[in-house]
């Protein structure tokens, strides 16, 4: 879950790097991608502790002539603990925009960088109290190794640019843990 929170916010953008061309001219879509899911995930873990996710998702990409996008998402994950019983949610509902062309960084590496706006993670109990939130704007800097295939392969993650309160990225991401934990044993 630790890095869903990264990973979320920068699927659409990766995706759209790695599939479209872009062309220079004003903002007009030249693509636009929709897709909602649904997915039970047995056997997951959280934080060390097994049990069971039900995902829910939609994502909303559009792509400008321009080489920027904008991709506009919402996701909700319940996970529920095999022992305790005990459930958590998380809730993302949150739009990333940038380039879609990844900076070349002349060392074998590409680097993307892009805006989350809004909710990028709320952890609750479900129809309970909310754990943690982080929200509002955050600029996001990821750099990949460009393998000889291709493929990428993840290096670094930081973030600049914060406005909003942000306790779990604050943390390092170690409030997830702190809080899930307690509220599923």
């Amino acid at each position: 879950m630790r890095r869903l929170f990264i990973l979320v916010g920068l699927c659409g953008a990766l995706l759209t790097a790695l599939v479209l061309p872009a062309s220079g001219v004003a903002a007009k879509i030249v693509a636009h991608f929709h897709e909602s899911f649904t997915e039970v995930v047995p056997n997951d873990e959280i934080c060390g502790i097994s049990g069971t996710s039900v995902l829910r998702g939609m994502d909303n990409v559009q792509v400008f002539a321009d080489g920027t996008f904008k991709d506009e998402s919402t996701f909700r994950a319940i996970f529920t603990a095999d022992e305790s019983e005990k459930s958590v949610e998380l809730f993302v509902a949150n739009q990333v925009s940038g380039t879609e062309e990844p900076i070349d960084n002349g060392d074998g590496t590409v680097t993307f960088v892009a805006t989350v706006k809004g909710l990028p993670e709320k952890l609750k109990i479900p129809h309970g109290p909310t754990l943690s939130r982080d929200a509002g704007i955050v600029t996001q800097t990821t750099t990949f190794l460009v393998n000889p295939d291709g493929s990428l392969t993840f290096v670094s993650s930081s973030f600049s640019n914060e406005k909003g309160p942000h306790p779990d990225l604050e943390s390092d991401f170690e409030l997830f843990c702190q809080v899930v934990v307690p509220a599923l044993t």
